[in-house]
């Protein structure tokens, strides 16, 4: 990752209906970030796509 120090990165994964990883969202962005306020949003915007893989 050349060229991102000073970065922090937030990683949350998504799971389907049988609590299998699924996949990963995340967020790059300053070591000073609100991190109070990323993660949660983060691990909301993770859940919803969980939900939008499931099959029906």
């Amino acid at each position: 990752m050349f060229g991102l120090t000073g970065c922090s990165t937030i990683i949350s994964p998504f799971k389907n209906k049988k609590k299998e990883i699924i996949g990963a969202i995340g967020v790059i962005g300053p070591m000073r970030i609100n991190y109070a306020k990323i993660i949660p949003v983060v691990d909301y915007t993770a859940k919803l796509i969980g939900e939008k893989f499931e099959i029906k």
